[in-house]
């Protein structure tokens, strides 16, 4: 199966914390998160039921303890952010999300994509490679998939 390949780079974990799901991703060494200066090592998108999801990182090092929380976003807002991430690969264009609390924009460039998350007057940029951005996509679909009721009866 193909998937068991991808076992170390994209994982689903146990519940802890309120958290029905935890997807971890394993990103590259060139994933950085800008104003703050920090190496991303890992996302992790949690699930909570069908209303939330969190995109927390792990960061190479964070001696100035900034906050691993990237953005919260509600399931429809991750479904339509899941579809234009993947339109925006494909395509090798940008697109932007908004919503009512933050905007995203994914910006294509030449070694890679910077996602640029606004929130009440703050942005953040992550910069992802090429080499892990299918691994993003795959984790947001998931996260989509899990948050969608089931079609059998």
């Amino acid at each position: 199966m193909s998937s068991v390949a991808n076992v170390t780079q994209v994982s689903v974990a146990v519940p802890r914390h309120g958290t029905d799901v935890v997807i971890k991703v394993d990103l590259d060494d060139r994933a950085f998160l800008f104003p703050q200066h920090k190496a991303v090592q890992q996302l992790s998108v949690h699930v909570h039921g069908a209303s939330r999801v969190r995109f927390e990182m792990v960061f190479a090092f964070n001696e100035a303890r900034s906050s691993t929380l990237l953005m919260e976003l509600t399931t429809e807002e991750l479904a339509e952010m899941a579809r234009k991430l993947v339109e925006s690969v494909y395509r090798a264009q940008g697109s932007q999300i908004v919503t009512r609390a933050l905007s995203v924009a994914v910006n294509v460039v030449a070694n890679g994509y910077i996602v640029q998350v606004n929130e009440h007057n703050v942005q953040s940029e992550l910069f992802l490679s090429t080499g892990c951005i299918w691994r993003v996509c795959q984790a947001l679909v998931r996260a989509v998939d899990l948050t969608r009721p089931s079609d059998a009866n």
